[in-house]
């Protein structure tokens, strides 16, 4: 386990070097100008070269990147150019919005895909089998941000029932976290009607029968249990899904979330902001994926990391 560690450790480590050039360099070439989102339009060239060499703007990428590690190493994480509040304080506002929602939809995906994926096994090829896989096609099917469309049309202009946008109370919450989980539901159910019904035509599930064990309790406490491996799986790639698919609905419920801010600060070429934040989403994504697979082995105990 401790050399398990070790390598993710240095593995973390690799990924968010190599990311931070990426995003860093990626920013830098992309077109537009840095003091658009400050300056007024009508600044003359002379303040807005002032404005660049006073933030360095108008030194060599090369620099500017080497600037940047050093100071992110030393734990300075930098103020926005646009608002001047340090980046500490937008993560933990952000943050804690981007969290309430990525939860709310993760829990939503796995307490409706799983049951329903152990129903439909369960019930192979009668109508609930038929019906939960017809939603299950119809979740892969349709775009989360029209489906995201037509719930706003449906409960907040034509029902008056939820908003439309905001935050942070649960009526603002409902919309975006079923937009989010929605697709998750649809994957996780057709992954665990697979996953159950691969384990229930195995020769320890025909053994378990003929010795007269109660259904129930082999699905329950035998087919379940095996068939969750691959679930696990799916949950640390979800995690990443979840955070892609944050900055489409975050921004279309004007949820002030991580996503939403990310995608601010890119059109406003918030530079510091921008390139910290994609950082914080790729450690999320690379984290999830290594919680997965430390979740294998308390899932199935032959699985060991060496």
């Amino acid at each position: 386990m401790g050399a398990f560690l070790i390598r993710r450790g240095l593995r973390f480590i690799v990924i968010l070097l190599l990311a931070s050039i990426a995003v860093f360099y990626a920013l830098r070439f992309a077109p537009g100008d840095p003091t658009a989102g400050v300056l007024s339009p009508l600044a003359m060239e002379e303040a807005r070269e002032a404005y660049k060499e006073r933030l360095g703007l108008n030194r060599p990428v090369h620099e500017q990147y080497l600037t940047y590690i050093g100071n992110m190493s030393r734990g300075d994480l930098g103020i926005s150019m646009v608002t001047g509040k340090p980046i500490g304080e937008l993560l933990q506002v952000y943050g804690r919005n981007s969290l309430i929602l990525g939860v709310t939809a993760f829990a939503i995906t796995y307490l409706i895909g799983i049951p329903l994926g152990v129903l439909a096994a369960a019930k192979k090829d009668t109508f609930l089998d038929q019906a939960a896989s017809g939603i299950g096609i119809l979740g892969m099917g349709m775009p989360n941000y029209w489906l995201a469309l037509l719930l706003i049309l449906v409960f907040s202009v034509r029902l008056h029932w939820l908003p439309t946008s905001g935050c942070c109370t649960p009526k603002h919450l409902i919309l975006p976290a079923v937009v989010l989980a929605a697709e998750g539901i649809a994957v996780t159910l057709r992954m665990t009607r697979s996953s159950m019904l691969d384990q229930m035509n195995s020769d320890y599930v025909r053994t378990h029968r003929a010795k007269g064990v109660d259904e129930r309790t082999i699905i329950g406490n035998r087919v379940f249990r095996n068939a969750m491996i691959p679930i696990i799986s799916l949950s640390g790639l979800r995690i990443g899904w979840l955070i892609g698919y944050s900055l489409i609905v975050e921004t279309i419920f004007a949820w002030p979330g991580l996503g939403y801010l990310l995608v601010d600060s890119i059109l406003r070429r918030d530079y510091p902001v921008a390139q910290f934040f994609a950082l914080v989403l790729v450690a999320a994504v690379v984290l999830g994926n290594f919680l997965a697979d430390l979740a294998y082995g308390l899932v199935d105990p032959r699985i060991r990391h060496a």
